[in-house]
């Protein structure tokens, strides 16, 4: 199916920045929030945009004037009865969601896919709320959505194949780069990237290293930015609501660090806030000067050992926060959630690690990946606990990561 209307549901920076990828490939846009001055912000936003784009070269002002006009606001779900896609990007709680899709459900026309770009809730459920499960996916932007080019599709247990083609070729038609991803708590990147900006906490918390010396060793590792700037980015509240929900979901390999929360608490939030890990109250350094480290967070390292000391480790090479994403990489293959080809494309594209896990695996060996995680065992036992399937390529002779060609069953 070819889409030739679209709507956004949650005007907001992410449903403003699809909607302006949308309308950049001569889409019709329907952006829709609750309030009109939350969509006047939204389209404010996308002005914005265009703007940039003019002064980049990247359109005419005549053309960026006509892809603007492609894209209206609304309240109402009036106008979605013609909609031939919604992509929702609307608060990131199941009722919330479970109540838009019911109301897209009764409003769109049934041809009319309904995608949610949540990050890590579950498709299938949001699914069920409707009467055309086959034709809802999850389409899942990376912020800013203009910019970042990864989209993980991921079905539902009842989405079907021509509805996952669709959403391919429209991400794809949006010079995305998509990739396909099982269902699962997170998803493939923000699985895996939350492994290592909660291993950073812990390094953190038992000073091991300083939030600097953290930050310097991910980007000598191909990272763009450390965890601790990655926080202050995107909102220390929202990692520790993220962090919460995979604890749930996978159990001790994800326990939060309990920093996490004495940042939430003392209000820490990061750039929303002025302060974060890194001190924001003059806005957000230029490229090239050097961050300035929040004073409060040493205070709240102390506490947070009130409540559990940790044992200082006796090194800290950048290794210690890499490899338990390459281990989770790998339990997402063990559980048949994404192709290996695909794992270094997402990550790339997602949060923007080059060097990519599967390179990293083949250029150290499995053998040694393998070593490195039993031996910080004696950190924690459950947060690197190598996979199964890890253990079993090693014990297979395998080297290299990228030789594992198929997925296999599923195996807990």
């Amino acid at each position: 199916m070819k889409v030739v209307r679209a709507a956004v549901v949650g005007a907001g920076a992410m449903g403003s920045g699809i909607a302006c990828v949308l309308s950049q490939c001569g889409i019709e846009v329907l952006l829709k929030d609750v309030e009109q001055a939350a969509v006047d912000r939204g389209l404010g936003n996308i002005k914005r945009m265009y703007d940039s784009r003019v002064k980049k070269g990247l359109n005419s002002q005549e053309e960026a004037d006509k892809l603007f006009g492609l894209v209206k606001g609304s309240t109402s779900y009036d106008d979605f009865k013609n909609v031939d896609l919604v992509i929702e990007a609307a608060f990131e709680e199941i009722s919330v969601k479970l109540d838009i899709f019911k109301t897209l459900d009764a409003i769109c026309p049934k041809k009319a896919i309904l995608a949610t770009n949540t990050s890590a809730l579950s498709v299938s459920e949001i699914a069920a709320a409707t009467s055309r499960p086959d034709k809802v996916l999850g389409m899942h932007f990376f912020n800013p959505a203009q910019f970042m080019k990864l989209v993980e599709v991921i079905p539902g247990v009842h989405t079907s194949e021509e509805t996952v083609k669709t959403a391919m070729d429209l991400c794809r038609e949006m010079q995305k780069t998509p990739v396909k991803v099982e269902e699962c708590p997170g998803f493939l990147v923000n699985r895996v990237l939350f492994t290592y900006m909660n291993e950073a906490l812990y390094v953190l918390q038992e000073g091991s290293a300083t939030i600097e010396e953290i930050d310097a060793k991910a980007v000598e590792h191909g990272l763009p930015m450390g965890p601790f700037a990655l926080f202050d980015m995107t909102g220390i509240d929202v990692c520790a609501h993220v962090t919460q929900f995979l604890y749930e979901q996978y159990g001790e390999r994800f326990a939060p660090s309990p920093l996490l929360a004495k940042m939430v608490k003392a209000k820490q939030l990061g750039q929303k806030t002025g302060a974060g890990f890194f001190m924001h109250d003059k806005g957000v350094p230029a490229k090239g000067e050097a961050k300035v480290v929040n004073a409060k967070v040493a205070e709240l390292v102390a506490e947070a050992n009130k409540e559990k000391t940790l044992p200082k480790a006796e090194k800290f090479d950048g290794l210690r926060i890499i490899l338990p994403m390459l281990n989770e990489a790998i339990y997402c293959l063990q559980e048949g959630v994404v192709d290996v080809k695909d794992i270094d494309l997402a990550m790339a594209n997602g949060c923007g690690f080059k060097k990519g896990l599967v390179e990293l695996a083949d250029s150290k060996g499995l053998p040694f990946c393998l070593d490195e995680l039993k031996a910080y065992t004696k950190v924690d036992a459950e947060r690197f606990r190598p996979s199964w399937l890890l253990s079993k390529l090693v014990a297979a002779k395998m080297t290299k990561l990228s030789d594992f060609g198929k997925k296999p069953a599923v195996v807990c």
